[in-house]
């Protein structure tokens, strides 16, 4: 048995069950659920992440740090939505971003995902790449045909 595997040993199996009972509590109070099924699929939820969490985990402080963090994530989360505060600012008094596409300006969607972009492209006749990101090359090569319109060419 390796280092890695030695900290599993030592962790109680119903420790793990605790775990898993607090992040179900976490998520019920997050995603109100009142059928059996509801339930039971956010029981599925928070056992898989638990696996996830578990299985990823190089220590049992990591495994505990990672639990926690993303416990801490949702609460935080929850707050926010339920509590924004005045227009325009957040409660950490960072800036809060809006999910908003630079393509066609509406919000909801990034510009990756904008649909209207996608058609843009097909109309162009360019293979359409949600990933592509302009380089300075590309800038380099259309300044080029600035010049040349204007009579300014070198």
């Amino acid at each position: 048995m390796d280092a890695g595997d030695d900290w599993r040993a030592q962790l109680q199996p119903a420790a793990r069950g605790r775990i898993v009972n607090k992040i179900v509590l976490t998520l019920r109070k997050h995603l109100p659920v009142s059928v059996p099924e509801g339930l039971v699929e956010l029981q599925r939820i928070a056992v898989r992440f638990e696996d996830k969490v578990y299985a990823a985990a190089t220590s049992q402080s990591d495994y505990l740090r990672k639990i926690s963090l993303k416990l801490l994530s949702m609460e935080s989360y929850a707050n926010t939505q339920q509590n924004p505060g005045p227009a325009g600012s957040s409660s950490k008094g960072k800036k809060q971003k809006k999910l908003r596409c630079h393509f066609c300006k509406k919000g909801g969607h990034f510009k990756k995902d904008c649909l209207k972009r996608k058609i843009w492209f097909e109309k162009k006749g360019v293979a359409y790449d949600p990933t592509h990101k302009r380089t300075k090359a590309h800038d380099n090569k259309n300044e080029g045909t600035v010049l040349k319109g204007s009579g300014l060419t070198e």
